[in-house]
């Protein structure tokens, strides 16, 4: 193999290692802004079984600043996830009123409220200093106004240990796909490009294709393992908001009603699930025993999205390695020309 032939064999393998990185920091980015939208919602939800026991002393005349038994309300909060380090009960004015936490490290300085009024049951605020999220759900009082919020101290191992795995992977899935691109890159670069004259543009196209296939294959394969992916958390997510609904229906059962007299049990079933977005109904039996369907237009909608970025990076390096093959043949071209005027002229 010539100089040429090697220095572009090298460059080529440079490239690839870029896609490479820039693939992998596109698919964490993506990834974990779609998992942690679900492991929030889920843990959003988990927790409204406690917030509802909060609105409804408020609304029957308790005082949030005075409410008797706060601490067990909080401490079934915290027992929503082993992940949770920390809740907090704090008033409308943002003054923390009740609090149970491991260690005095996790208390809070700030949280993320928002308005509330486009029916979002909580906000999140991200602590990169204190290596958690702050998770915010507004409490209700009477006329629906929001009295409060419960904030919950939610530990980053709830998302990066969950991802961990998927990210290992990735890193070998690149390396192993990476790798055999470049032999086949290689092969190619031996034995198409032996004409001295179309060296470099050969080279640039032989370089240009190794890019855009590895970047294609490497979206198809990860889009296929994030449905499964997406498919296992939603899932195990589902599962245990359908537990907490029925914790919450359990709770209703002890105070001695009657399930079946429970003015619009339908509406308040559907009420609880409305602003999920990867559940697309819920039903039960005759004994209320709550089960749910999985939306699977939310599931093509993450891969979509997921799917969508890979797509546009392999574009964007499609695009370049276009204008640098025909930059080069029109440079190549040129050469030609002036070489063989020269030969004529001599």
């Amino acid at each position: 193999m010539g100089k040429l032939k090697l220095l572009m064999t090298l460059l080529m393998g440079a490239l690839l290692i870029l896609a490479a990185q820039n693939m992998y920091f596109v698919k964490t980015y993506a990834l974990s802004e779609i998992y942690s939208d679900i492991v929030f919602t889920g843990l959003a939800v988990e927790s409204l079984q406690y917030t509802r026991q909060i609105e409804y002393g408020v609304k029957n005349g308790k005082s949030l600043e005075n409410f008797y038994g706060i601490q067990s309300v909080l401490n079934g909060a915290r027992r929503c996830s082993s992940y949770i380090n920390g809740a907090f009960i704090v008033s409308a004015d943002y003054t923390v009123l009740y609090s149970v936490l491991d260690d005095d490290r996790y208390g809070i300085t700030r949280i993320r409220t928002d308005n509330f009024e486009g029916g979002e049951i909580y906000a999140v605020y991200d602590e990169p200093s204190n290596e958690r999220f702050i998770l915010t759900l507004p409490i209700y009082g009477r006329d629906e106004t929001v009295c409060g919020y419960m904030v919950l101290s939610v530990d980053r191992d709830a998302v990066d240990n969950r991802l961990s795995d998927f990210y290992s992977e990735g890193l070998i899935l690149d390396s192993a796909l990476g790798s055999l691109v470049f032999l086949t890159g290689t092969i190619f670069m031996i034995h198409c490009c032996r004409l001295s004259e179309r060296l470099f543009r050969r080279s640039l196209g032989i370089i240009s294709a190794a890019v855009c296939s590895f970047t294609a294959i490497d979206t198809a394969i990860s889009a296929y393992k994030l449905r499964v992916i997406t498919d296992s958390i939603i899932g195990h997510s589902a599962a245990e908001i359908i537990l907490s609904l029925q914790n919450d229906l359990d709770y209703v059962r002890k105070k001695g009603v009657a399930l079946g007299k429970i003015y619009d049990f339908n509406g308040w079933l559907s009420n609880s699930v409305d602003r999920i977005p990867y559940i697309k109904n819920v039903f039960y039996d005759k004994n209320y025993r709550i089960a749910a369907v999985i939306s699977d237009d939310y599931t093509a909608t993450q891969i979509w999205y997921y799917a969508n970025e890979l797509i546009r990076l392999l574009l964007l390096f499609a695009a370049v390695g276009l204008v640098v093959y025909l930059t080069a043949g029109a440079i190549e071209k040129r050469v030609r020309g002036r070489k063989h005027k020269n030969e004529k002229e001599a």
